[in-house]
């Protein structure tokens, strides 16, 4: 296979540029996306343009060892680049999809391909998108009324007497979330594409039987109803709560190692009074936090994956062996697993769909985690976990209320409670849909953390929403600590990271209100 100058580029545009070695989720990297052979090595772009030529070359050469058909440019180009960042191993069943022809699905698998350290990454999802792009660009060239490509479609649906005011609110929301929004259900229905949403706005209002009309005339949608979209009065803040203002680590966990340098200084700017971890960071991070203050509050999520690989309570146990040595600089407060009703692919690790299908499955998982740990940490409390706030998605997320009522032995056995809230707008941050959602988490007087909270907009600049977690902060009642999400990641989530923005300067700057 030849490396063509297309490739060339559209490869390193993915990649970027780093003259210094970055640690990038399994290993340190460095130029355009090289391993590096240290912690610090630097290097010029020239030479990091050889050894990025290199390597292309030797993936080429392996993908040449496996396709059974001459490539297109196109083909060729897409390919390239999913092995560069994923291996030729690592692609074997798109390989395979293509020898056999298949290049439809081939690009709709692809697609599936954009996780790393098991979250979903923006960057990757871009990247997969225009790859897919690529390798499918021909599968259905000619065949009027096709897609393109294959993509996942949302679609939702206003009821027949909506207002204009109705409309223009929920047109605020659809804007921000990118999706389609109208009246038509036949609109709605229509298409040969294999993943068709629909969400019913305002549901109560939609006509009768709606769900079972879209069964019969276009079998395959997926239907859901959305929550109140209506903007509320924000709610005054309550300069009593005196919720301490935390801050989430990085996403990756720091893999071992301590605080980043970067998160430090955002503490300090920011005047944070709280701290979450991921247990695969090293314990060492309380020294270092508690010499910046040594009041400040530290919690620690215990981080590991959970699926048909490691499906057992002491898998997970063993996995998180770490929490230990955080237990043994002090921490006390462990928040046990991530989100556990997404439906997401298995190798994202939440666990739900693989591990457990309901809440009361997991409710069985989090008492043998529990019980693991408890004679290992003796005096350690133990936090039932943020839940995927929103409303129930078949292929995504299993409904959040549901699942809390059939968990309700891990609500009654944890020591904490922990709510994941988000939202997109000023209006959604005073919703009890979204960031007000821990107000529906029922903790029976246990304390409450907000583990997880931030405003994802792209279309939201970061000073804004510096404001807006200001006045989040003062707005939370009978809450402990809330952690904003989040200081650092190596990527994706880049509208969501604190570091090279002015939030902490920002959050730094709040009144009395908050502690």
């Amino acid at each position: 296979m030849r490396v063509s100058a297309e490739a060339v580029e559209f490869i390193k545009r993915w990649e970027g540029f780093s003259s210094t070695s970055f640690w990038d989720h399994k290993q340190w990297s460095i130029g355009y996306g090289s391993k590096a052979s240290h912690k610090g090595e630097e290097i010029t772009e020239e030479v990091a343009h050889k050894r990025f030529q290199a390597e292309l070359a030797g993936f080429a050469s392996g993908l040449s060892n496996r396709l059974t058909f001459t490539p297109t440019t196109s083909e060729a180009t897409a390919l390239l680049s999913a092995a560069y960042n994923l291996g030729v191993s690592g692609i074997s069943p798109i390989i395979d999809l293509c020898n056999n022809g298949d290049f439809r699905g081939a690009a709709k698998l692809l697609l599936q391909y954009d996780h790393a350290s098991g979250k979903r990454h923006p960057g990757l999802t871009r990247r997969r998108q225009a790859e897919s792009e690529l390798l499918g660009s021909g599968a259905a060239r000619g065949l009027m009324g096709l897609p393109r490509i294959q993509y996942e479609r949302t679609y939702w649906l206003m009821p027949p007497d909506a207002t204009d005011k109705e409309f223009a609110n929920v047109a605020e929301a659809a804007f921000i979330h990118r999706s389609t929004i109208g009246f038509s259900a036949d609109d709605a229905g229509i298409g040969a594409l294999d993943a068709r949403n629909v969400v019913l706005v305002y549901p109560k209002r939609q006509p009768a039987g709606i769900k079972e009309w879209f069964a019969t005339h276009y079998p395959g949608v997926q239907v859901s109803e959305f929550p109140n979209l209506v903007p509320v009065a924000p709610r005054p803040p309550v300069s009593q709560t005196k919720a301490l203002v935390g801050l989430h680590g990085s996403a990756d966990g720091s893999w071992g190692n301590p605080v980043l340098p970067e998160t430090v200084q955002l503490i300090k700017q920011a005047k944070i009074k709280a701290y979450k971890g991921l247990s695969n960071e090293s314990a060492d991070t309380v020294r270092v936090l508690r010499a910046i203050d040594p009041d400040i509050f530290v919690m620690v999520r215990l981080f590991a994956k959970v699926n048909r690989e490691n499906p057992s309570a002491s898998a997970f146990v063993e996995a998180v062996g770490n929490a230990v040595e955080w237990y043994n600089a002090g921490v006390r407060h462990f928040e046990v697993h991530n989100e556990p009703n997404l439906k997401l692919a298995d190798e994202t690790g939440e666990g739900m769909w693989h591990v457990w299908n309901d809440g009361a499955e997991f409710a069985t998982w989090f008492r043998q985690v529990v019980d693991a740990l408890k004679p290992l940490m003796p005096d350690a409390l133990f936090g039932y976990p943020g839940l995927s706030p929103g409303w129930s998605i078949d292929s995504v997320r299993y409904d959040p209320i549901r699942f809390l009522e059939e968990s309700w032995p891990a609500l009654d056995q944890a020591d904490f409670i922990c709510a994941h809230c988000y939202w997109t707008t000023r209006a959604e941050m005073y919703s009890e849909d979204w960031g007000q959602w821990y107000r529906r988490v029922p903790h029976a007087g246990k304390q409450l953390m907000i583990t997880e909270f931030s405003n994802p907009s792209h279309s939201v600049d970061k000073h804004e929403k510096g404001k807006q977690y200001v006045d989040y902060y003062a707005s939370l009642e009978n809450v402990h600590s809330a952690y904003s999400f989040l200081s650092t990641s190596s990527s994706g989530f880049e509208a969501e990271t604190w570091h090279g923005s002015d939030i902490a300067h920002t959050v730094g700057q709040r009144d009395g209100s908050t502690a």
